[in-house]
């Protein structure tokens, strides 16, 4: 019998969590273009014509030999105008970020969750797709730049690769957060302990109670920050994670009753959702990622500061991780020499 796809649909509804509050969702300035880089953070731009298994961090060169396919979850603070294209259309926030990391080699996979604030690349695309500036900034604000849907997400899908010193990705999946009730609906309601105070927003949901979440409740719980317990995003980050086990552990059993859950479900948001790969190669990646060993999720640590890098004249977060980290992730992940 097949098994659930862990990592495909449990990071997907990951996407939909990781939504900053409105005061961090102000968008990028015209003036970002002239605003200069710090050298002090010019660490992981991807290096141009690199070997397809060679990364460069802090200047140095990693090589890794596994065969590694990585697939990026996009969640969006919105889908950006209903037109497909022209000038009409202006991206949005990637306010979630989880890279799957299938490890076809050692048969295992690995989740590498991003913060949205973390400082890197990104290429002010323009209108027509084309773009030469760069700056350094939040990587949420990638997805803001690009005349399509699909420039946005290949602009996020650049942006992250920058971070990681250039390793391949291979295909995206992008969603926005208002899928969380329906992903949270198919579950049947997902159980978790909360452990955060919300309420100012929500009576019901009492810090300390084991609750299974309503539609709206879910909503609320990956979403909301502002309000709740000291309002960080590291905060949200953890709660979630909770909520994506939970809701894997609820989809397996699903999975068991109805093989054709987690078909049905993709089928659901197929229109919703803005990707480069294929059905059946969603098929497929769900099926290997189910039968490999599950890995755990990951993150980098690093340093929380306030900073005017977007030149809008607003304090906005700005995340830097840390060098060590970073390498010591992407070596477990990719299994760096």
């Amino acid at each position: 019998m097949l098994i659930l796809w862990l990592a495909g649909i449990g990071a997907a509804v990951c996407l939909f969590c990781a939504i900053i509050q409105q005061l961090e969702q102000k968008h990028p300035s015209a003036l970002i273009a002239d605003e200069p880089l710090r050298e002090d953070e010019e660490r992981y731009a991807a290096v141009p014509d690199r070997d397809a298994k060679s990364i460069f961090i802090s200047g140095k060169e990693f090589s890794y030999s596994h065969e590694i396919k990585s697939y990026l979850l996009i969640g969006t603070d919105g889908s950006g105008s209903e037109a497909a294209y022209g000038e009409d259309y202006q991206g949005s926030m990637a306010d979630f970020l989880l890279l799957l990391v299938l490890d076809q080699t050692e048969h295992s996979y690995g989740l590498l969750q991003l913060d949205r604030d973390t400082m890197t690349d990104v290429t002010l695309l323009q209108k027509d797709g084309t773009g030469m500036a760069s700056a350094r900034i939040q990587l949420c604000t990638a997805h803001w730049y690009g005349g399509t849907k699909e420039q946005s997400c290949e602009n996020t899908v650049e942006a992250v690769s920058n971070l990681l010193g250039g390793v391949p990705i291979d295909g995206y999946y992008a969603l926005n957060m208002e899928m969380i009730p329906v992903l949270n609906h198919a579950a049947g309601g997902v159980e978790v302990k909360i452990e955060d105070d919300f309420s100012k927003i929500d009576a019901g949901m009492e810090e300390g109670k084991t609750l299974k979440l309503s539609d709206e409740q879910a909503y609320i719980f990956v979403h909301d920050r502002v309000g709740v317990g000291n309002g960080s995003n590291q905060s949200r980050m953890k709660r979630q994670q909770q909520y994506l086990k939970a809701f894997i552990s609820k989809c397996m059993k699903k999975w068991e009753d109805s093989p054709e859950f987690i078909f049905h479900l993709l089928q659901e948001l197929k229109a919703d959702a803005v990707t480069d790969i294929r059905q059946g190669e969603l098929a497929k990646i769900a099926e290997e990622t189910a039968q490999a060993e599950g890995r755990g999720i990951f993150i980098f640590q690093g340093t929380l500061d306030i900073g005017q890098a977007l030149g809008d004249g607003i304090n906005h977060a700005e995340f830097y991780a840390d060098e060590q980290s970073v390498i010591e992730v992407m070596t477990q992940l990719y299994g760096l020499e």
